[in-house]
Order: structure tokens, then sequence, then C-alpha cells
């Protein structure tokens, strides 16, 4: 009778695709990648997953800073273009040179924003890794440290990236 039990449950297994092997493999078991939870273990992944969720909501605040600071820009590149054009050769070459710095200053922003956003798009991608390394027995450490290395590199040029253009507005202000 316990020998009958053992085949039920091998027959139960064996269907289930936890012990079979598969045909294009030869001996090779089939096993599978996620690992069966409780309550408090999925309780644990989530809280793992979320915490960077917090560093999306700065960096999210981040882009929206630099949006209003491109929307700025433009507004006053389109005011410059649309000037007097009875206006002098002096206070032409002037807007010029006003037109060119504003251009240098959309450029940095421009590359501010893609850095956030790319910063943003890594963490994101950490918070799904971080997910399902917990889920799944595969342990992808070195993955999320590579990919939160890069966010945060991402991040920092991003900011870096803003200062410079704070300043060249800063300057402008200065100097007309």
């Amino acid at each position: 009778m316990a020998g009958e039990a053992g085949k039920g449950s091998s027959r139960l297994a064996g269907a289930a695709g936890l012990n079979s092997t598969p045909p294009c493999h030869g001996s090779l078991p089939l096993t599978l990648l996620v690992v069966p939870q409780g309550a408090s273990g999925l309780a644990e992944t989530i809280r793992l997953a979320v915490t960077p969720v917090f560093l999306l909501a700065g960096i999210s605040g981040l882009l929206g800073v630099i949006t209003t600071r491109l929307s700025r820009i433009i507004d006053r590149a389109r005011v410059l273009k649309a000037g007097d054009p009875a206006a002098s050769v002096a206070r032409s070459r002037e807007l010029q040179g006003e037109l060119q710095m504003h251009r240098r200053r959309m450029t940095l922003a421009s590359a501010a924003f893609a850095c956030a956003t790319t910063s943003f798009l890594l963490v994101a991608t950490v918070v799904m890794v971080l997910f399902l390394s917990t889920l799944a027995t595969i342990d992808l450490t070195p993955l999320v440290a590579l990919l939160f290395v890069l966010a945060m590199g991402s991040l920092m040029t991003a900011v870096l990236l803003l200062l410079r253009e704070v300043q060249l507005g800063s300057q402008a202000l200065r100097r007309f």
C-alpha cells in the first residue's frame, strides 16, 4: 500500500512536470523558476521592490523642473525672434547673441531631460528586476547593482547639466 502511494505521488509529480525529463534535453530534469512564497514572503518582495519608487518620485520632480525651464527658454527665444524688425544693427547683434545663448541653454536642458528620463527608466527597471529576482530562484544582485549605478550616474549627469544651464541663465541676467 505504501508502495502504491509512492507511485501515485510520483505520477502526480510527473504530470505536473516537476520531475519529468524534457524530450529535447536528454536527462536534464525540468525545474520551475518560481519559488512558492507565503504572504510574508510576498510582502517582503513588494517592500523591496517599492522602496526605489520614492527615488522615482524625486526624479519626476526633477523632470518637472527641467520641463518648466525648457518652456521658459523657448518662450523667451520666440519673443526675441519676433523682435522689432526696425532695430538697429547693434541691437540686432545683441539679440542674436542672446538667441545663441538660449540655444545653448536649450541644448543643456534637453540633455538634462534625456539623462533624467534615462535614470527614471533605469530605476524602474531596478524595481522590476528586484521584484522578479525575489520571486524567482535567480540571483540578479549583480544586474541590480549595475542598473542602480547607471541610474545614479545618469541622474548625476542630469543635475550637472541642469546646474550649467542655470549658470548660463544667471549670466544672461547679469549681461542683459
